[in-house]
């Protein structure tokens, strides 16, 4: 018997028909202690499976864990080499939303209700803001003011101090998280591959700003105990709980099955979505209000059809292979038609979502589907379109914003870190590096380019070029750079075509924080062909002072 089957024989049967016998919401507490990241997991997921009147409240620590959403790409969100070369377990989680760093520095909390009895009628969004709230005012009985941060976040003046998560399986619903008791940032960060941009909205502040623990805002971290009473306390009065405290289930002291444990991942070869990496398949990405939505694709010979597709991200939704059934759905649609069958599908199919919808999911698939037309439009390969980010708040194709483009920028980190201009916006055209090629390009075509050396020099290039009246850019930067700090290509409102920087860079190197400051020494690698190749498509730009 599988660990999922013997936890839920331990909490018997015929809950269900039990469940209108009871006025209160009787809930049984109790503590695991710290287990594994394979473990906590496995408990998890049985507990959600066992959900019936009686609702399960669980505390437990987890020994160092890189927690990956249901729903995505384990390569594009983990450093895997380093989580195993330092013993880190990765796990990926029955509920969906973004990648985590747990660890003993974090109290854990799992409570899994009967959904329509804990919180009738209520779609997820309204579901976690609840459950936000409720654990803001167990922080509250420690003097801790935590405010709810959509979807899924307690922040402290901007910083974070906790987040939390749901699955929903039937009439079942898991809901489960952690409070920063102190952090590890430096391991945190090394874990992720892409720390999210919730975290830090405006992209300014360090890592250690962007997080706030219990142990600063007390002066030290409180027990245990007291943290334990005091999140009882908050769930108790805010979700109508009456806690009686229990011995956890004598199937919780049971070792996870390897049967039990979920797959690698999804898109990894061989993972049980069947999508396979061949060198065909074109990937785009979409960041919408919810998360990150990916899209893997396959196109037909002439680009007008669908073929093949597999969705992720670090989204939440319900039920839970949604998104692998409208995979399914879309697959085989000529594209003139796809809008409409995504479009019917989620209204039809009864799925929930947080934060994205129909619209946002067509997002994605049209940059999929543009990147099949550049294919053919600009003479590119499926890696070389992989290679590029397209940001256009109207749709607009890649080779349309090429022939709109009248500035080029450039990252710093891309000279080599013997040249005096590295961190500076210019460059001499000497031929030591690609940049020097670029700024030619840039130049012959009377566009104007321009070194970003910092992050805020990057805001404060686009917010001059939106008041200039810029039609449109190309650039530069790594793909991990581009989705979290989205926002200010978002707010700058203008259409770029951006080239993926391959070789060294901050992400890989876990530097960050020194790339943000203009410090960053390694450097990366611009791919000087398909440069050219881009660039063959933005005509000279006239200006009114030509």
């Amino acid at each position: 018997m599988t660990v999922p089957a013997r936890i839920c024989a331990m909490l018997g049967p015929g809950a269900a028909s039990r469940r209108a016998m009871i006025s209160t919401m009787q809930t049984r507490v109790f503590d695991t202690g710290s287990r594994s990241g394979p473990e906590n997991d496995a408990i998890d997921r049985a507990s959600l499976g066992a959900a019936d009147g009686t609702a399960l409240l669980r505390f437990w620590r987890s020994a160092p864990t890189a927690s990956l959403g249901a729903h995505q790409v384990a390569e594009r969100e983990l450093r895997l080499d380093y989580c195993r070369s330092r013993g880190i377990a990765v796990v990926r989680r029955v509920s969906g939303g973004g990648a985590l760093y747990v660890d003993e520095q974090q109290f854990g909390f799992s409570l899994t209700v009967a959904r329509e009895r804990a919180f009738p009628g209520l779609g997820l969004a309204v579901i976690l803001r609840r459950s936000g709230e409720a654990l803001a005012g167990g922080l509250a009985r420690l003097g801790i003011a935590a405010a709810f941060k959509p979807f899924n976040d307690l922040e402290i003046d901007g910083r974070k101090i906790a987040s939390f998560h749901l699955a929903a399986r039937g009439p079942a619903l898991l809901l489960h998280g952690t409070v920063l008791m102190d952090a590890d940032i430096r391991t945190m960060l090394e874990a992720l591959r892409v720390p999210t941009e919730k975290l830090s909205p405006n992209g300014l502040a360090a890592a250690r700003d962007r997080l706030v623990t219990l142990r600063e805002c007390l002066g030290a971290a409180p027990s245990h105990e007291r943290l334990r009473a005091a999140l009882e306390e908050g769930f108790a009065a805010a979700l109508g709980l009456t806690l009686r405290p229990a011995d956890p289930p004598a199937a919780f002291d049971a070792p996870p099955d390897s049967a039990d444990l979920p797959g690698e991942g999804i898109w990894d070869e061989g993972a049980d979505d069947g999508v396979e990496a061949t060198a065909d398949w074109l990937e785009a990405l979409w960041k919408c209000e919810g998360g990150t939505l990916r899209a893997r694709t396959r196109f037909s010979p002439d680009g007008g059809r669908l073929d093949r597709l597999a969705l992720a991200g670090d989204v939440q939704f319900a039920p839970a292979d949604a998104l692998a059934r409208l995979s399914g759905h879309a697959e085989g649609i000529e594209l003139r038609a796809l809008a409409q069958r995504v479009e019917s599908w989620f209204a039809d199919a009864g799925i929930e979502t947080v934060g994205f919808g129909a619209r946002d999911v067509m997002r994605v698939l049209h940059l999929a589907a543009d990147k099949r037309r550049a294919i053919d439009e600009i003479g590119l390969d499926a890696g070389e379109v992989n290679a590029l980010m397209v940001h256009a708040e109207d749709e607009a194709p890649a080779r349309a914003i090429l022939e709109q483009a009248s500035v080029m920028l450039v990252p710093y980190c891309a000279k080599p870190d013997w040249c005096k201009w590295r961190h500076q916006d210019g460059c001499t055209e000497c031929g030591l590096c690609e940049v020097g090629e670029a700024y030619r390009l840039a130049r012959e075509r009377g566009m104007r380019v321009t070194t970003i050396v910092r992050y805020e020099h990057l805001v404060e290039t686009l917010g001059r070029m939106k008041r200039d009246g810029e039609p449109a850019y190309v650039g530069m930067c790594c793909s991990n750079f581009f989705l979290k700090r989205h926002r200010a290509f978002r707010d700058a409102g203008i259409p770029a075509v951006l080239m993926d920087i391959s070789g060294a860079n901050c992400y890989e190197l876990q530097q960050e924080d020194q790339a943000y400051a203009g410090t960053f020494q390694a450097k990366a690698t611009l791919n000087e062909d398909l440069l050219r190749r881009v660039m063959r498509f933005v005509p000279p730009v006239r200006r009114e002072s030509d």
